[in-house]
């Protein structure tokens, strides 16, 4: 690569711009409804919406990268959400509001992407680096997009605006610096997978999303759980016996591959508690008898600490390179694990649970990259790209489930004036605690597997 400077720093910046779209929209929602006179549950589908197609988009682009190239493949996301960002600039309807997050999906597949064309084009060692800046530059984007939301108020078309020059700007450089991936997998899309596969997640994902609103027990949502799971066993059958699968899914059979992806799936589960959950503890008025009380701006002071751990991350994956990935795994859930105590016997004190966030983006930062980097020694350089899709269906799908946990709670447990409870707030941060102690348990076995078996396959750079 003959500018590798500039390529890394161009991966970051994606991961950046991607995050800060998609995070930034969060504290607007509610000045969207008001300003399109929308229902409650109509603005909720500006989320969900978005959502659904990032898990189509996730099911094709992942794929059509390994097999035309992954620069092209990014180019064409990059360029599905500008158009989804400028269309949201203007819109002055629902509809229109929809049609553009419909398109900002595409920033789905860019969490999988810009780590398998560094694995693919970079040194393994560069590539390593490469790997951990771009999770950090998610976690800045994180902090940008609170702190860009509370900034722009009731302006949300500005954050639009601001969010088609991020996208612009990643689409250029992305042109100018980065090398397309030489790998190239064999045979064709298999579109029965593909479609089995965006079936399964936009059941599960639109089950898990709409629970709090449907009710858990309702036919529509029973029904579309059920039918996530029917449809996942399907595309599994159906990727044994394809010619030209999605992914030779005997890879997910093997500790080395299973156990990195549970190991996401955990972390992404206590996603939602580690920064929605405390921004909305917050701003609990102090008459309920905990909170703060603070607005939504005040509330940005949170993407301080999101900011510093994330830097902090690159250190940890830095200092600990030495000791192997699943060392640093395991301390990336020790990191996450002191997070959770943190909000759960600090929640009185805000400055304990600013310093306890910073302690959780520092391990989500590590730990993600940890076990990306633990996917891609295990697969093929040719599959990297539909692989580590599949690691962020893990999250996403993780992240769904610790919401809609967070969303029963928040539901079951209520305070007499109507709004959820200390307790629900207490159960949810000790579930996500569970979740990391089970990711740090699961460092044991895999640390065994690869100590027997410590050959990368043939093809993976890293």
């Amino acid at each position: 690569m003959k500018r590798p400077g500039a390529a890394v720093a161009t991966l970051t910046y994606l991961g950046f711009a991607l995050q800060l779209v998609q995070v930034g929209l969060l504290p607007l929602l509610p000045a969207i409804g008001r300003d399109l006179h929308t229902s409650p549950a109509g603005t909720s589908w500006i989320l969900t919406s978005g959502l659904l197609s990032g898990a189509v988009f996730l099911a094709v682009l992942t794929r059509l990268a390994d097999l035309i190239g992954k620069k092209p493949v990014i180019l064409l996301a990059m360029g599905l959400v500008l158009a989804g960002c400028l269309i949201d600039s203007f819109a002055t309807n629902l509809p229109l509001v929809l049609l553009g997050r419909v398109l900002i999906g595409a920033q789905l597949p860019m969490l999988a992407l810009p780590e398998a064309i560094a694995n693919d084009t970079m040194p393994p060692k560069q590539a390593h680096t490469a790997i951990s800046a771009i999770h950090v530059g998610t976690g800045l984007g994180v902090a940008a997009g609170l702190l860009l939301g509370a900034a722009v108020g009731v302006h949300w078309h500005v954050f639009f605006m601001c969010g088609a020059v991020a996208s612009l700007l990643g689409l250029i450089a992305t042109a100018v610096f980065v090398r397309d991936s030489p790998e190239r997998a064999r045979g064709g899309l298999d579109v029965p997978g593909a479609v089995l596969l965006t079936l399964a997640l936009v059941a599960l994902l639109l089950g898990l999303s709409q629970g709090p609103s449907w009710g858990w027990g309702s036919a529509q949502v029973l029904g579309l759980l059920l039918g996530g799971v029917a449809s996942g066993g399907l595309w599994w059958w159906r990727e044994r016996v394809a010619r030209h699968p999605l992914l030779d899914v005997s890879y997910l059979l093997r500790p080395q591959v299973a156990l990195p992806y549970a190991m996401t799936f955990l972390m992404a589960f206590g996603i939602y508690g580690s920064l929605s959950a405390v921004t909305r503890l917050a701003q609990t008025p102090v008459s309920a008898g905990f909170g703060y009380g603070w607005n939504s701006l005040a509330a940005g002071w949170f993407a301080v600490p999101q900011a510093v751990g994330s830097l902090l991350g690159i250190v940890v994956l830095r200092t600990l390179r030495p000791c192997g990935l699943v060392l640093t795994s395991a301390a990336a859930f020790v990191l996450i694990t002191i997070g959770f105590a943190g909000f759960a016997f600090g929640h009185a004190v805000p400055l304990v649970e600013l310093i306890a966030l910073g302690f959780d983006s520092m391990g989500l930062a590590t730990g993600l990259a940890a076990t990306q980097l633990l996917v891609l020694r295990a697969v093929p350089a040719a599959e990297s790209g539909i692989a580590l899709g599949l690691s962020v269906v893990l999250y996403a799908v993780g992240n769904s489930l610790g919401s809609a946990v967070f969303g029963v709670l928040f539901a079951s447990i209520r305070t007499p004036a109507g709004i959820p409870g200390l307790n629900a707030y207490l159960a949810g941060f000790a579930a996500c605690g569970l979740c990391a102690v089970i990711g740090l348990v699961l460092c044991l076995p895999l640390a065994r597997r690869l100590r027997t078996a410590p050959a990368v396959l043939e093809g993976a750079a890293v």
